[in-house]
């Protein structure tokens, strides 16, 4: 953890918006929150996104079959969150899928599908590019025609890891187990935000999805082309998101994870 006294002093009245997915637990939960309050930062959460979970009882049914796969493969929390919903046994989804590999996307996915009894592999890889070499020199080749690997996803999902892995010759089903929306209250959210706290110094994004929603409401606020508030992106995939929208990327987290996060906004 980054925990130098220097540190604290010189970022302890730095403001951070974190605008990230929906949020049910206690933001005290949050990793990324109490890292960088733990080193001096002032944190916000404000939650950009909603989730409504679709087809599980064709999730239910892929999870029960894993004859007819080589793999499982997860990309966010939220396609765990939709396997613990469809799959109420934990000890029997141990068991149906201990003999096969899942491979995740980042330390929060690995966290998330551990808890529900999975063993993760990959989830040192910082994006889905990254990810899909992994499986690849992973998985052995007889495994590449004879069975398919089970892609449960959203509905914004990049086409990465799929066409990555085709390309290899890895077959791959994705099943849309949750679609994202934008959430309701972003704009009210971001004008209390500045009404109590004024403009944050850095502004972080976790998601392209995330970033489409929310810039219209910062463009309309004065979050945008605004030289105060840097914004920040959690990997590379989020960073092209933002770039699109025509705004300067301040910086980027080495890996999508809270340490990485603090480290690169300490480091300043």
């Amino acid at each position: 953890m980054v925990n130098d006294d220097k540190i604290m002093s010189d970022c302890r009245k730095k403001s951070v918006l974190l605008l990230k997915g929906d949020k049910k637990e206690n933001m005290d939960d949050d990793l990324f929150v109490s890292m960088l309050s733990q080193n001096g930062f002032e944190v916000t959460c404000i939650p950009v996104l909603g989730f409504q979970f679709v087809n599980l009882d064709l999730l239910h049914k892929a999870i029960y079959h894993p004859d007819e796969y080589s793999s499982l493969l997860l990309t966010s929390p939220r396609a765990v969150e939709a396997i613990s919903k469809a799959v109420a046994d934990k000890e029997l989804l141990h068991s149906v899928w201990s003999r096969k590999p899942t491979y995740a996307v980042g330390s929060a996915t690995q966290l998330s599908a551990e808890n529900i009894g999975l063993k993760v592999k990959g989830s040192e890889s910082g994006n889905s590019e990254q990810l899909a070499d992994f499986i690849i020199k992973d998985l052995s080749i007889d495994s590449f025609s004879s069975t398919s690997s089970l892609f449960p996803c959203g509905n914004m999902k990049l086409e990465t890891l799929p066409n990555v892995l085709h390309a290899a010759g890895i077959n791959v089903v994705c099943m849309t187990v949750y679609e994202t929306s934008a959430n309701g209250n972003l704009q009210k959210c971001l004008e209390e935000f500045i009404k109590d706290k004024g403009f944050p110094e850095y502004l972080v994004f976790f998601s392209p999805s995330g970033v489409n929603f929310a810039f219209p409401h910062l463009q309309k606020l004065g979050f945008l082309g605004n030289h105060d508030v840097k914004h920040v992106a959690i990997g590379p995939t989020t960073e092209k998101a933002i770039l699109t929208q025509g705004e300067k990327v301040f910086g980027v987290a080495a890996q999508p994870t809270a340490q990485h996060l603090c480290q690169l906004l300490t480091d300043v």
